[in-house]
């Protein structure tokens, strides 16, 4: 098959959870198919990662966008407002990115165009080739968590108004689709409130077990470990809880406690925190595995989320034992107390992980059986074969039709 996938980020180096999942699929379609790629230039390294993508054999092309992405200033809000779209997907209109769409459509042949979630999902276009809408989460969902968890009346008042951007936006942009992919049941359940007669297809996030492998040689005793982009406002909001509800609470059974929080663009209040004893903030690093590797206990304490969190199944594949809050779990239907521990109060969080630490044996069991259910169900080589049969799955129902 012909596949153009537009995505307004190049998905390599694979720096964050949207970007380890398209980077992924993408390695997965071009084994079967020919694919053409199209992204925005949003970061310096982009240029590189699309000639990383070029030698996977994609056709990878990137628009230039200037001197940087429009900031999220008052002119975006007006633009959001007036074209009547998220502030976040109104950052990325951006007309030489329509362009370059529109001349690759008129020059080539496509048998399915693939947008990576409403950001790229705003240039739809009624173009003849079926289109899939892939999500890696249900947006209004995140938005709703997050005026629930804040106190303050102005930022509950903005997470509240794209709260119902996002609701309108899942409405009215999934309809207009083919098929939408979503990463869990959940998900599914909650999109199909909004678009009931949409067709949609589970294609879940997932972990290459063969570069994800367990070293425990490199394990050190009473340490933790978050990953994640950390201007990421639910990770901010997930490692600040941890600082203050449940860490307090682990070291004082466990005095030399440290907790690596992994991830770039550390937000001031978490670079703030590395000034506390036994806290390590570390900003983007090179290679994530050998900090998940020094990890006794691997910590989600989310409270704000959506989708399936592919950090959870990167540090199942290393072996580790994982105590995660429900939201953190969400979607991927692990075993409490055998593939994962779930605890969402923080005395109850607290003393799984002081029990973890003390107790060898039981997180070396807990990471097994972890590491063989990732084997199992989240090996991204059976992820893709998921996502190539739903577009088979497309194109020959568009066929139907048009006999």
């Amino acid at each position: 098959m012909r596949i153009l996938y537009l995505s307004v980020t190049v998905p390599f180096p694979p720096t964050d959870g949207g970007r380890i999942r398209v980077l992924n699929l993408l390695k997965q379609i071009a084994k079967k198919n020919q694919v053409t790629f199209l992204s925005l230039e949003t970061t310096p390294t982009d240029d590189e990662g699309i000639e990383y993508l070029r030698r996977l054999g994609i056709d990878a092309h990137l628009v230039p966008l200037g001197p940087s992405l429009p900031p999220l200033d008052l002119r975006t809000v007006a633009r959001s407002f007036f074209k009547r779209k998220p502030i976040t997907v109104a950052r990325y209109d951006l007309p030489a990115f329509g362009r370059k769409f529109h001349s690759l459509l008129q020059n080539n042949t496509f048998d399915l165009i693939h947008y990576a979630m409403f950001h790229a999902a705003q240039y739809h276009v009624n173009t003849h080739p079926p289109t899939l809408l892939s999500q890696h989460n249900v947006d209004s969902r995140i938005w709703q968590r997050l005026c629930e968890q804040t106190a303050n009346p102005l930022r509950r008042f903005i997470f509240w108004t794209q709260k119902r951007a996002f609701e309108r936006y899942e409405r009215v942009m999934s309809s207009r689709f083919d098929a939408v992919a979503v990463v869990s049941e959940i998900d599914r359940a909650l999109l199909r409130e909004h678009c009931p007669d949409l067709t949609i297809g589970v294609v879940p996030n997932g972990v290459d077990i063969e570069l994800y492998q367990p070293n425990p040689a490199l394990e050190e005793e009473a340490t933790l470990i978050y990953t994640g982009s950390m201007d990421w406002q639910p990770n901010e909001d997930a490692v600040l809880y941890f600082a203050e509800e449940i860490f307090p609470r682990v070291q004082a059974n466990h005095p030399d406690l440290r907790f690596y929080v992994v991830g770039k663009s550390p937000t001031p209040r978490v670079q703030k925190l590395a000034q506390r004893p036994g806290f390590i903030v570390t900003g983007g690093v090179e290679d994530i595995k050998p900090y998940i590797a020094r990890a006794a206990v691997y910590v989600v304490p989310l409270r704000i989320g959506g989708g399936t969190r592919l950090k959870i199944l990167e540090a199942l594949a290393m072996e580790k034992a994982v105590v995660s809050t429900s939201v953190g779990e969400e979607g991927l239907n692990l075993v409490h107390g055998e593939e994962i521990m779930i605890a969402d109060e923080p005395v109850h969080f607290a003393d799984i992980v002081s029990r973890l630490i003390t107790d060898k044996q039981m997180r070396q069991r807990i990471g097994r059986r972890g590491r063989r259910r990732v084997e199992a169900d989240y090996d991204w080589k059976q992820i893709g074969g998921k996502l190539q049969r739903l577009y088979e799955g497309i194109t020959k129902r568009q066929g139907k039709t048009r006999m």
